[in-house]
């Protein structure tokens, strides 16, 4: 009888993977910094839609490992960069439209 776990396992990591790379673009994260489960996705949902001020209050309270868990949320988000950014080194309207400071 065959071993079918090698091909389910195969499976698993595909399913993960894609579920990573979905998860970044929806978050506009760098790399996924946590298990990519739906309470975590809207937990970290939830805290990269705040404001500066709110994210550095709720990061000032955190604890010990709630801490680590949302500054690389941060680290992630800081690191991400649009793809539309990636594209070519021209300078358009749009980018600086979207980046002033840059330009």
């Amino acid at each position: 009888m065959p071993d079918k776990k090698p091909a389910m396992i195969t499976g698993l990591i595909d399913n993960w993977k894609l579920r990573s790379s979905e998860v970044k673009e929806r978050l506009r994260l760098k790399y996924v910094p946590f298990s990519p489960t739906p309470e975590m996705i809207e937990q970290a949902e939830a805290f990269l839609s705040l404001s500066d001020a709110e994210r550095a209050h709720r990061l000032e309270t955190a604890y010990n490992e709630e801490a680590e868990f949302l500054i690389s949320l941060e680290t992630a988000r800081a690191l991400y960069v649009d793809p539309l950014d990636k594209r070519d080194g021209s300078i358009t309207e749009a980018k600086v439209a979207r980046y002033p400071e840059r330009y």
